[in-house]
């Protein structure tokens, strides 16, 4: 008896208002050399002609499957995907990036072949206009807390494939209360994952600087999130083993560290200005963290303290977008 093909690869597409990138975005996908996957393309309630393109791409191949939502954010958008999504692992792939290569899904399937993981990391690419910023990582050590001070596990959720079951087993969905929704939800799945490995091949180009593009801003809320989801990551840790509660510690302390330069801009805001005191203890491991900037971003606001620090790194920050737009820093 014929026994259909179990779908191996589920690729979900949260798209708002990317009429501009979202065909270049599906047809990476389609072009790969491997076709046992399907595209979720989530209409995130657009404006423009993003969900025409999606329902005119979806004719073209059997393999789109086409959705379209009132607006609730890139969060609900991948939440509805992961609902309708029927493959042994999830990717994620936001509706103006793409992948580089044609033999990126083949890659992961041999990976996936010989030793089979809850999660597979892979590097990025930033595209900024012309220029471009790879990211690379080391080789794992299986050791969670070696691993976490690497910033292995802070990247965002589309440089990751995970095992659907992880996902389904522990409702691992996105928080639509949060814009800097990433943070909570790569430490919750730091919490079920079992095992983990890394595909040192970057073929995700993530596209900055794009207008309209709410990751060029670092607002008030995204602040106030990150600083929440440290809250709520950090609670009933005693729940995990030892080795995970450390690693999630450190996993913090680079959140917490992230945000340090902005702060100051929404020092009135009580909330935050809060949770900053709480989680000031957080920098004591600062020493363990791999990523230098962070590191010594770390260890400075520990030994001036967090309030003194947030100022002095916002002026710094400051002081390097002036020299940048001046053309006395290239990047």
């Amino acid at each position: 008896m014929y026994e259909e093909k179990k779908m191996k690869f589920s690729i979900i597409v949260p798209a708002y208002n990317v009429a501009q990138y979202i065909e270049e975005c599906v047809e990476s996908v389609l072009n790969q050399d491997y076709d046992n996957y399907e595209v979720i393309v989530v209409d995130d309630g657009a404006t423009d002609e993003t969900p025409q393109i999606i329902d005119n791409l979806a004719k073209k191949s059997e393999k789109i499957i086409a959705l379209h939502k009132e607006n609730g954010g890139a969060s609900s958008a991948r939440n509805q995907g992961i609902q309708v999504s029927s493959g042994d692992y999830v990717l994620f792939l936001d509706g103006d990036d793409f992948w580089t290569s044609k033999s990126f899904l083949s890659s992961l399937e041999v990976v996936l072949t010989t030793n089979e993981k809850d999660v597979i990391i892979f590097p990025y690419t930033e595209l900024y206009d012309e220029k471009k910023l790879t990211y690379h990582y080391s080789k794992c050590s299986g050791n969670y807390i070696e691993d976490a001070a690497s910033g292995l596990f802070n990247g965002p959720n589309w440089n990751k494939c995970i095992k659907k079951s992880c996902i389904d087993n522990n409702q691992l969905l996105f928080d639509t209360s949060l814009i800097a929704e990433d943070c909570i939800w790569g430490a919750n799945l730091l919490k079920v994952i079992d095992s983990y490995e890394i595909v040192d091949n970057p073929q995700y180009m993530y596209r900055q600087n794009r207008a309209g593009s709410l990751t060029n801003v670092v607002k008030e809320k995204n602040v106030f999130d990150i600083l929440k989801s440290i809250s709520i990551g950090l609670d009933n840790l005693e729940k995990f083993p030892s080795e995970k509660q450390e690693a999630l510690k450190v996993y913090f302390a680079i959140s917490y560290i992230s945000i340090l330069p902005f702060v100051h801009l929404y020092k009135s805001n009580f909330d935050i200005k809060n949770y900053l005191t709480n989680y000031e203890y957080l920098l004591q491991y600062s020493k363990q963290i791999k990523n230098k900037t962070f590191k010594y971003t770390g260890l400075v606001a520990k030994g001036i303290g967090v309030e003194k620090a947030a100022v002095l790194f916002n002026k710094l920050l400051g002081l390097y977008k002036k020299f940048k737009k001046l053309g006395i820093i290239k990047s």
